[in-house]
């Protein structure tokens, strides 16, 4: 019986989106006539992966059915072209399929390509709304298709949570092993890419047991367990705990396998740093971050002895004071931090021991295979504002930077980055950073000097003053600003003052000191800014290790408490490094951003979101991570 179902449109509005899901096949052979010889023809053209002929046979055959075997056809010759290289072609089949005239089986399959289709132009949001929770009531048969892009929808948007519960759901709708494989490693994946505290937090509330094994599990896995036998023992006690779990044993067993092969525990630590020198306040507050992170953290039990080595400002005798570190006994080194130093280490052949330096090299240098580089890359946060923009549903950006090497660097990776999202920037203008007045470039970037010279033609014109309020550009969604807090603090209200007090502004974290200054900045109310989870986190043990810095540092370092974190991040990372090289998905809840590391052993940081109130930063508390970069700028 042919049901009707355009009344089922109006129900249909919801939430965000990612890819990555089980390969469910949608054909249904039962509507195709087995005899049509056209037909058997496409679905060989699209084995053999000639997308386009297939589509254009099934659409030509389906012109000579009736319903259903029409419609089927149809959303068929949609499905073979929902390619990146052919999604305009599904958009149209698509939208020449009239909803009205479809089975439910049918809706649900056109919903499904459909929210497909929105994945790909990069609009979760838009894919949600296309299969909302209320489809899953309506076809059984189709019910795994709709979870299965609901849950990349979920994850795309940011929804790491909803996603996961989504996935876990479609499980045991899932019969081939195959599906069920990709999807359970999907599963697995979202959790590794976690934070380790929502987790808990989560298994604390969750009241179904399939999710609350896979939670508790990798809340095991995201552990720095002492050694062997204590990880083996919280592992037994979660199978006792989880004893109809359905996760497949391929994953609990690679829990112990990865400790094993890729932890570091070393006994002796050599610091590389410029302790005295033009670096010298830099790499005291690192230091004070390490040792804070060793005498009040839990990474090594026992702690490693450290050993400091004041290498100053002289980059080429970097590898004398390495080999003598070495020498001496050090099994793990952390340093140097001058770039300089950093490319002599990546130019090196192979390293001794494992190296975690504290800057990058130049990205034609891949390094050994022992050098693992963190740092604090203002690219990393230029690329994290595109991505916040985009989720925030912006397409159209200008930006303001100051005239420095500094500002081109972060206005070209923004810009890069801004485009891949599919966003555009209308305009960009530079400042001059050793100027307070930044009228000229504002006026500018918001084509308030068009404006005026509109007011002088007219005055001309008639011989008169007339009255006359500037009007700024109206085709921007946001502004973002690379800026010091005291440029921040005299270009926010610029722009209020130049009319453009209702475009959302954004930057990177360099707007806030990292220490409150309350009446200050109260002039930078309402910007949106990414920061590091060291001064944006309300956690009882993050609190109480900031208590412990403080009784280190000296006022002068007190001044720097993202390098501060950067030395704690650098101490207790060392345990996890061989396990985040190795998994593209797992994550490491540092004090500078959940961190992750790239194939060239680069870490990389993803930040916290807040936004400025009253002259105070207030979280924002949302999850944004997107796809890494595969690529890295240098620091300079």
């Amino acid at each position: 019986m042919t049901q009707k179902i355009a009344h089922i449109v109006v129900l249909i509005t919801l939430v965000c989106a990612l890819p990555g899901c089980a390969n469910l096949s949608l054909s249904d052979s039962k509507i195709f006539d087995p005899a049509n010889s056209q037909v058997r023809r496409a679905e060989k053209l699209l084995k053999a992966g000639k997308h386009q002929d297939a589509a254009s046979i099934f659409w030509s055959v389906a012109e000579t059915k009736s319903s259903p075997q029409r419609e089927a056809l149809q959303i068929r010759a949609a499905e073979a072209v929902l390619q990146p290289e052919t999604k305009i072609q599904a958009q149209q089949y698509l939208s020449a399929i009239d909803e009205s005239t479809l089975t439910q089986d049918l809706f649900v399959r056109k919903r499904v390509a459909s929210a497909e289709l929105g994945l790909m132009n990069g609009q979760p949001q838009l894919a949600l709304n296309t299969v909302p929770v209320k489809l899953l009531e309506l076809s059984p048969k189709y019910k795994p298709h709709v979870l299965a892009v609901r849950a990349k929808a979920l994850q795309a948007a940011g929804q790491f949570r909803e996603s996961i519960g989504t996935r876990v759901a479609l499980n045991p709708l899932l019969k081939k092993p195959e599906q069920l494989n990709k999807n359970n490693q999907l599963i697995w994946q979202s959790l590794l890419n976690s934070n380790r505290k929502e987790i808990n937090a989560w298994v604390e509330s969750n009241n179904n047991p399939d999710l609350s094994a896979w939670l508790s599990l990798v809340s095991i896995q995201k552990q720095a367990h002492a050694n062997q036998p204590s990880l083996e023992n919280q592992l037994q006690q979660w199978r006792t705990r989880y004893p109809d779990h359905r996760v497949p044993n391929h994953i609990v067993d690679s829990i112990i396998k990865d400790w094993a092969s890729f932890r570091i525990a070393p006994n002796k630590i050599a610091l590389l740093l410029p302790m005295t020198g033009r670096y010298s306040s830099v790499a005291e507050a690192i230091y004070a971050g390490i040792n804070t992170a060793r005498e009040f953290g839990e990474t090594f039990n026992p702690p490693p002895e450290i050993i400091l080595y004041d290498t100053g400002d002289d980059t080429a005798t970097t590898i004398s004071y390495y080999r003598r570190a070495v020498n001496e006994g050090a099994d793990f080194i952390i340093g140097p931090l001058q770039k300089d130093a950093v490319n002599v280490l990546a130019a090196q052949g192979q390293l001794t021991v494992p190296t975690l330096s504290l800057n990058y090299a130049n990205d034609t240098l891949a390094g050994p295979q022992k050098l693992f580089q963190f740092g604090l890359l203002p690219e990393d946060e230029a690329r994290q504002v595109a991505e916040r923009a985009s989720l925030d549903n912006h397409q159209a950006a200008l930006v303001l930077v100051p005239e420095s090497e500094w500002g081109t660097r972060l206005l070209e990776t923004f810009t890069t980055r801004f485009f891949e999202l599919g966003g555009v920037v209308l305009q960009s203008e530079r400042y001059d950073a050793k100027s307070s007045d930044y009228s000229v470039a504002i006026k500018s970037l918001l084509q308030l000097t068009q404006s005026d010279q509109r007011r002088r033609d007219i005055q001309s014109i008639i011989k008169a003053e007339v009255e006359f309020v500037p009007r700024r550009r109206q085709d921007a969604d946001f502004i973002f600003i690379a800026a010091s807090p005291q440029q921040a603090r005299q270009l926010r209200p610029q722009l209020s003052y130049h009319y453009a007090s209702d475009l959302p502004v954004y930057a990177t974290s360099h707007v806030f000191s990292g220490n409150e200054n309350t009446s200050a900045d109260q002039d930078i109310n309402g910007i949106t800014y990414c920061d590091i989870p060291w001064l944006l986190s309300n956690d009882p043990s993050v609190e109480l290790l900031r208590d412990s810095l403080d009784l280190q540092l000296s006022s002068s370092q007190s001044r720097l408490p993202r390098l501060a974190a950067l030395g704690i991040d650098a101490y207790q990372i060392i345990p996890h490094l061989q396990r985040l090289a190795a998994n593209d998905y797992d994550r490491f809840d540092g004090m500078t951003g959940k961190l992750s590391i790239s194939g060239q052993n680069r870490v990389y940081r993803e930040l916290n979101w807040a936004k400025f109130q009253d002259g105070h930063p207030q979280s924002l508390n949302t999850n944004t991570a997107m796809k890494r970069p595969s690529q890295f700028i240098s620091q300079q």
